[in-house]
């Protein structure tokens, strides 16, 4: 019979006595303090004549410390026990009976028993006293986890209770449980961190700080498993870890994290050479990046083949693409929010590594012990031989050069801990030149400084401020059109956010203040007897201003819901001239009517926002839930482009007096699952939908560079997209891997007043990334704890494009006749990339590990096109091309060393 039923069956058989007088109503006279309760049980068995049933171990810790003088003897006992799981029974008046559930018990005793096999560091603590605890209410355990090393926090550690309950830290690293008075064990698991086990006996508040170590785990088999909380992460929300990116096979053996971010359900690229990516049917100027909470506006190298952060100085990377949290905004479509590393706090240690065509360096470690700490990484390249060594029939590449770099500086200052101020810096370049007398240039550099302070336990902060400059340059070495084209954004932001947690509610607000500065274009000669003619764009400047606040609680153990709002202000200013055109008319050149002029400093359009986010997940069971996200973004930065993936020669436009901000509303709703014990298999199906307004696109024939009357060649309409986006993955064992597969479409309409203000006639027609079947295949065989095998396949549809449909002869000249706007597709895309890894010992001590990769990019040497271009066949139909960037396999090989 279950103690459940021994229970109620003793509770019925007692309840004929339960009214009458009894022990427990004795008042006490206050001497009972300072006795044990057995020597107080003994004492009035021979005085009142009453019996006590009870095992001593039971209550052989617990005493009256306090004076319970005027309060009845079953009132004491309540305080006394609360909890420690004992309970008592009235069998007649003078009778009772201690009982005890013995459940948490077996739960904590499991808990330890597993942890000891595992050989687990189990930390004993006690907060208060037996007894003392609130009758009824709960007790509050919360804390910080922090990296050993570095100091810096530990988001999304998991902690479990022995009683199920399972919560995880904040972006801060900070936690809050709420435990029933008594004894549980508490588990905090981390990525590549060793866990950490607290026996703890809970009797009042208390406050648990961890600093967890970064070594591996020793495992008598291999198991390796995927962190990743399906059912309990917030919707379109991912985690992506640097030692998983490092495992996967990449290009010429270079680890991409952007290439990577492009595997994920609902994100797709143009192509081979495009560092962009699209999410959801977005276009690439929709996704914010951040460095250390600055913006980036180009994050490749070489034209898109490489990322342009070196992922030996990233820490953490974050990717929402639903569910956006309220602090982030400016963009309508993703957030791809990258930390980087602090300097290890106790010892010096760095990376290196050497491949085909880059070599990267990173040392870390404290100026001041457990105070002060510095990492500095850098990374360039050598890649000219592999450039020389391409034989094409459209071009010689003899003469052709690639150079870039990228390096970041971090120093970091712990004044207590409480107060963290640290200091980025990260600089970036590329010179390029393929054929021909054009050098392209582009820099990003970036420098920032963040304060982060804890006011109290429930109150933190961090303050941001900083400046990035990003800009480009065409540089022409012909003698006789010599000329420099050059192009700039400088970005200023001052940014504050807070952090407050009460009870079950976290509460984030904060401001942001971002100042823009656009150069437009200059064009210069660059000799005497250059023909090439100067012109000059007049500069832009702007300022983007948002408050934002959002709550996040549980209604109860199943419901969890995140609600916030963020109210954007964007004001563009002068000094600038505005033409204005005739009314009624199309908007020309030829139709301008006046010119408005606008003094330093004078507003010319101020654009208001109401941001509404939402989030919710409702946990079915304890492996399953459904979550729904709702999210409004303005965008106030239009990328001005007539290619389809992001070119160093791209312009940021400002929203203003012709152009407002791009707005997007998404709603999306999932199902998310774990199958079987330790969570081996999970599966997700999620779907979404998105509006889009004020999109921006470009008249057919549209010049774009060095435009004073730009707002004549661009037209804004609006565009929506939707899809399913599904996921199978194995995260325990030898193999395990993912399969995601998304369909989804993304169509624009532009449907102006007058013919030559719409596209396509103003039909709706697909974007320029609309690709309706996507699938990603990754997986990776453990052959040994140290040698791994990866892979990735990749396929998605062809990607619209607009063709010449036939030509014809007008004045001796070959006139071509277009489809309609991106009515056919170029051949789908499909690749298999696969990699070895060499991993190096993992013992604790050590001097050294090195990592050797080997890899081959594009397997069976699939020509997947970029693009398709067309010659004039001399027949009057023109003949089409496809170009291919990469047409081959290309095996690489790479080596890491820690030291």
């Amino acid at each position: 019979m279950s103690l459940r039923k021994i229970l109620c069956s003793l509770l019925l058989c007692s309840s004929t006595v339960a009214g009458a007088q009894g022990i427990l109503e004795l008042r006490l006279d206050g001497s009972e303090q300072g006795k044990s309760l057995p020597a107080f049980f003994a004492e009035m068995e021979n005085k009142k004549n009453a019996r006590f049933f009870f095992l001593p171990e039971w209550v052989e810790s617990i005493s009256f410390k306090e004076n319970y003088k005027g309060k009845t003897l079953g009132e004491a006992l309540d305080d006394l026990f609360l909890g420690t799981g004992i309970s008592y029974l009235i069998m007649n008046p003078q009778e009772v009976i201690l009982v005890k559930d013995p459940t948490q018990l077996l739960l904590r005793k499991s808990a330890i028993e597993t942890a000891v096999r595992q050989h687990k560091k189990i930390e004993p603590i006690i907060f208060g006293e037996p007894g003392k605890s609130k009758k009824g209410q709960p007790v509050t355990i919360s804390g910080r986890v922090i990296d050993s090393k570095t100091r810096t926090p530990l988001p999304r550690t998991n902690i479990q209770t022995s009683d199920g309950q399972y919560v995880t830290t904040d972006e801060e690293g900070k936690y809050k449980l709420s435990l029933a008075p008594g004894a549980h064990v508490l588990s905090f698991s981390f990525a590549n961190y060793e866990d950490n086990v607290i026996d703890l006996q809970a009797y009042a508040d208390g406050e648990i700080n961890l600093e967890m170590q970064d070594i591996p785990i020793m495992l008598d088999e291999v198991v390796i498993q995927d962190t990743r909380e399906l059912t309990t992460s917030g919707i379109g929300q991912i985690q992506l870890t640097m030692k998983g990116i490092k495992r996967a096979p990449a290009m010429l053996g270079e680890v991409d994290l952007i290439k990577q971010v492009q595997t994920l359900p609902g994100v797709t690229t143009a192509g081979e050479a495009a560092t962009g990516f699209n999410v959801r049917g977005g276009s690439v100027d929709q996704n914010l990046i951040l460095y250390d909470g600055m913006p980036i506006f180009n994050s490749s190298h070489v034209f898109g083949f490489f990322t342009a952060f070196n992922p030996e100085a990233i820490r953490e990377v974050s990717f929402y693409k639903g569910g956006i949290p309220a602090e982030y905004g400016g963009r309508a479509s993703s957030v791809l929010d990258i930390q980087s590393k602090d300097g290890d706090y106790k010892k010096w240690n760095g990376n290196a590594g050497i491949g085909m065509i880059t070599s990267n360096l990173m040392i870390n470690g404290p100026i001041h012990k457990d105070k002060t700490s510095v990492a500095a990484s850098f990374r360039s390249t050598y890649s000219n031989w592999l450039i020389h060594s391409i034989h094409t029939d459209y071009a010689d590449l003899s003469k052709s050069s690639v150079f870039f770099y990228d390096g970041t500086m971090k120093l970091t200052h712990l004044f207590s801990d409480r107060t963290k101020l640290s200091f980025t810096g990260y600089s970036s370049k590329d010179a390029f030149r393929l054929m021909g007398d054009s050098t392209y240039q582009w820099n990003n550099l970036q420098g920032s400084a963040k304060l982060d302070h804890q006011f109290s336990s429930t109150l933190g902060s961090e303050f941001v401020a900083g400046i990035t400059k990003y800009g480009y340059s065409v540089v022409n070495s012909d003698y006789l059109t010599a000329s420099k084209l050059s192009y700039q954004i400088i970005t200023s932001e001052v940014k504050a956010g807070f952090h407050y947690q009460e009870g079950s509610h976290k509460i984030n607000f904060g401001w942001q203040l971002l100042h823009y500065q656009f150069d437009p274009g200059t064009l210069t000669p660059n000799s005497p007897v250059s023909n090439a003619r100067s012109i000059t764009i007049d500069k832009q400047f702007s300022i983007e201003n948002a408050f934002y606040a959002a709550d996040s609680w549980s209604f109860n153990e199943n419901i969890f819901v995140e609600g916030g709002v963020r109210l954007p202000v964007f004001v563009s200013f002068g000094p600038a001239s505005i033409n204005t055109y005739k009314s009624g008319e199309p908007r020309d050149p030829t139709n301008v009517v006046d010119t408005l002029r606008f003094r330093r400093g004078q507003p010319i359009k101020t654009y208001l926002g109401l941001e509404p986010r939402l989030s919710m997940r409702w946990m079915v069971d304890p492996t399953a839930s459904v979550k729904l996200g709702y999210n409004r973004m303005y965008q106030f930065l239009h990328l001005v482009t007539n290619t389809t993936a992001v070119t160093p020669v791209d312009i940021w436009q400002p929203s203003g007096y012709y152009f407002k901000p791009q707005r997007a509303d998404q709603i999306s709703l999932g199902y998310f699952k774990d199958f079987v014990s330790k969570k081996k298999y999970g599966a997700s199906a999620e779907v979404f939908y998105k509006a889009m307004n004020n999109i921006l696109d470009f008249k057919d024939g549209a010049q774009l560079i060095l435009n004073k009357h730009i707002e004549t060649d661009l037209l804004q309409g609006k565009g929506w997209s939707y899809g399913v986006e599904t996921s199978f993955s194995k995260n325990v064992g030898r193999i395990t891997g993912s399969l995601n597969y998304t369909y989804s479409r993304s169509f624009r309409q532009i449907a102006g007043p007058t013919a030559s203000e719409s596209i396509n006639g103003g039909k709706a027609y697909p974007a320029n990334f609309d690709q309706p079947h996507i699938i990603n295949l990754s997986w990776k065989y453990n052959l040994s704890r140290r040698y791994f095998f990866t892979g990735n396949w990749t396929y998605h549809t062809g990607r619209p494009v607009t063709i010449p449909l036939s030509a014809f002869q007008f004045e001796n000249m070959s006139v071509a006749y277009y489809s309609g706007r991106n009515q056919y597709r170029i051949p789908d895309y499909h690749r298999l990339d696969i990699a070895l890894v060499f991993e190096g010992n993992h013992k604790r001590k050590k001097r050294g590990e090195g990592t050797w990769v080997l890899s081959v990019y594009n397997v069976y040497g699939r020509k997947n096109p970029y693009t398709v271009f067309f010659k004039s066949s001399g027949s009057g139909i023109p003949q089409p091309y496809q170009l291919s960037i990469i047409g081959s396999a290309l095996p690489s090989i790479s080596y890491n060393f820690k030291f």
